[in-house]
């Protein structure tokens, strides 16, 4: 597949990694162009290449949201349209680590202000719960292991082709279900987050249930 990721941070640097030693074909891309991401790129296999956030949208099978939450909306604004575009948000309401980090977004479902950000794509929540370095380090190991990753939202396909992306790094998708509900259970106040290891699908389809009844 053709990946754009917008944020070259540590979430854009570690999903880098993963799919193009998947051999999948990325574009990273940050606010600041791509001059400034040479030396990041020059990290990866020749399947990775920087550009803007319009070259990294433009011919993309998925966008990967990766941005810090308060960059997020300007990151997205300079692209005309978003219009049948899968996007996967992982972004998350907070400015740094634990309680205190967390932004007040007013009881709001992030990933439907998000959705608000690019509209008319296909917006699918997921890669967000698991922190980075444990995710970076667990999936793509190449062992034939599988780990849970949840998704949520609104358009059936747009959540298998997601699927289909996260096979090819060891991941099995776990359907949490809509944006707004299923977002929610993934969101910084929902049940979801705060396990700190990748989990087994037998697990986490587990923990979903119990997210459910609560």
């Amino acid at each position: 597949m053709n990946i754009g990721i917008i944020g070259a941070g540590r979430m854009g640097q570690a999903l880098a990694g993963l799919f193009t030693r998947a051999g999948h074909d990325v574009v990273l891309s940050n606010s600041r162009g791509p001059e400034s991401l040479v030396d990041v790129v020059d990290e990866f296999n020749e399947r990775c290449s920087a550009g803007s956030v319009t070259d990294a949208v433009e011919g993309a099978d998925i966008v990967i949201l990766a941005t810090p939450w308060a960059k997020t909306a300007d990151a997205v604004s300079v692209v005309d349209d978003w219009t049948d575009r899968i996007v996967v948000d992982t972004t998350n309401n907070r400015r740094a680590p634990g309680p205190d980090g967390l932004i007040d977004i007013g009881g709001r479902i992030s990933s439907e202000i998000v959705a608000e950000y690019v509209p008319g794509a296909r917006l699918v929540k997921a890669l967000n719960v698991t922190p980075i370095h444990i995710m970076a380090t667990t999936l793509g190991t190449g062992d034939g292991s599988e780990h849970a990753v949840y998704v949520a939202g609104d358009d059936a396909d747009a959540k298998k082709k997601v699927a289909e992306l996260l096979a090819t790094v060891g991941g099995v998708a776990v359907d949490t279900g809509d944006l707004h509900h299923g977002g929610f259970l993934q969101g910084m106040s929902g049940p979801l987050p705060g396990v700190m290891e990748m989990q087994s699908v037998e697990d986490a389809k587990a923990r979903l249930a119990d997210a459910a009844k609560s």
